[in-house]
């Protein structure tokens, strides 16, 4: 008897799908991974606080606030977990990764009143880096196979970016920042299927495919930020529409090998291909507030709010058709505010800081359950190394999990436990 085919067409066609669909509606997916240890062990509810460089990405006004020159460097150490489960079965793929995080120069420009300071760098703002495994005996008539999947996603999502800001009165700056979007996207698969109770012609499956997608864009964000006094301060920030111009290309190999008796050949197959296309996300809103409640406390708070079924492909995407897909993301997806919590302890007389925070980011998909709303919280500490040299140290957890993934029509119930664990360390000096 020889297995239908139909199977693994269908199997293939929506694992070439899914990555596209993955990859470049990148707004919200992957790993967020922000700019700046202090920013970022505070819950990134930064936009009122933003007082070195790492404001180039949180809100440009608050450039104002540095005096002096500042260099700015950052790595980055990501340990990311995704546990699938399916009827009793499970299986966890780890992945770890050590980055440069973002590296940039901020210099204050000599005025007779207020400030004016530019700044200038390379942030890497969020990871693709994951896996994902899960194997097993798959019952479905169709299959009755032993099956395993692997995918490995490797890349980030970075900017060049040149800011400046300006203090129009004692207590209003107002800034920019020219953003330009590089990154790319590496998405490898694979499957192997194999006969093991000997009831199809085929012995062994396999197939392996690779989407390498390299994207390119430009955006602004403009920011302003109010100071109350002793009191704290408000700010809010507002960035265009990313519009992502992707070039992908990819390439896919079978091979499937026969039993011995077999009246089929065992055959070898691979293809190559390409496809240039473009994405655009909505427009960006965010609020913050940072309130002093002793000279040695501060807390922050900030949302940030997107509306995701604004998302619009510019031109014929790889998979379905440009109208449907703009469709898709109307009926589908949904607005969401992001929230941000933080707070900042500065102990006395050891020159050191105690910071902690917590994320609630929602899921942009309609339909999705609370489970797969996304959850951080953080915790990091500031020591003064001296007068000029500071060190910023930050940890983020992070959980979430997804259901009725590709592999849910193949498999039963199968959903994924999703863990991230990620360490900045932010070096900065102000000469």
């Amino acid at each position: 008897m020889m297995k239908p085919r139909l199977f693994i067409i269908a199997l293939v066609s929506i694992f070439i799908a899914i990555p596209l669909y993955g990859q470049n509606e990148a707004f919200f997916l992957g790993t967020v991974s922000g700019v700046g240890g202090r920013a970022l062990s505070m819950g990134s509810a930064y936009v009122a606080i933003a007082d070195d460089y790492s404001a180039t990405m949180w809100n440009p006004a608050g450039l104002t606030q540095l005096r002096r020159m500042e260099l700015f460097a950052s790595i980055s150490h990501l340990q990311f977990e995704n546990e699938a489960f399916s009827e009793g079965n499970s299986m966890t793929d780890k992945t770890t990764k050590t980055k440069l995080n973002s590296i940039g120069f901020a210099f204050p420009i000599p005025t007779y009143r207020g400030s004016m300071v530019f700044a200038v760098g390379y942030n890497k703002v969020r990871s693709f880096d994951g896996g994902f495994s899960f194997g097993g005996f798959n019952e479905l008539e169709s299959v009755r196979a032993h099956q395993m999947y692997n995918e490995v996603e490797e890349g980030d999502m970075a900017n060049w970016v040149f800011s400046g800001a300006i203090q129009v009165t004692p207590n209003l700056s107002v800034g920019g920042a020219l953003n330009l979007w590089r990154g790319e996207n590496n998405y490898n698969w694979s499957l192997m299927e194999e006969d093991r109770l000997d009831e199809w012609y085929y012995h062994t499956f396999d197939y392996t495919q690779q989407i390498t997608t390299n994207f390119s864009a430009t955006n602004v964000k403009l920011g302003a930020l109010y100071q109350l006094g002793f009191l704290g301060r408000v700010a809010a920030t507002v960035s265009t529409p990313i519009k992502i111009n992707a070039k992908e290309k990819w390439s896919e190999y079978s091979k499937q090998i026969e039993d011995d008796d077999s009246p089929y050949d065992d055959y070898e197959d691979s293809e190559t291909g390409k496809w240039d296309y473009g994405i655009k996300s909505s427009w960006q809103f965010s609020a913050g507030a940072a309130l002093t409640l002793l000279p040695n406390i501060v807390i922050s708070a900030d949302l940030e709010y997107n509306d995701w079924s604004q998302m619009r492909y510019t031109s014929e995407p790889p998979v379905s058709n440009q109208y449907r897909k703009n469709l898709d993301f109307k009926q589908n997806f949904q607005p969401t505010a992001t929230i941000r919590l933080g707070g900042e302890f500065t102990v006395p007389l050891i020159n050191t800081q105690l910071r902690a925070g917590a994320i609630r980011q929602p899921s942009p998909l309609k339909d999705a359950s609370e489970k797969a709303d996304r959850n951080f919280l953080t915790l990091g500490c500031g020591i003064l190394l001296d007068k000029q040299v500071k060190l910023d140290v930050a940890y983020v957890r992070g959980w979430w999990e997804r259901e009725g993934t590709y592999l849910s029509e193949y498999f039963d119930n199968i959903s994924e436990t999703i863990k991230v664990d990620k360490i900045y360390a932010t070096m900065s000096i102000r000469f």
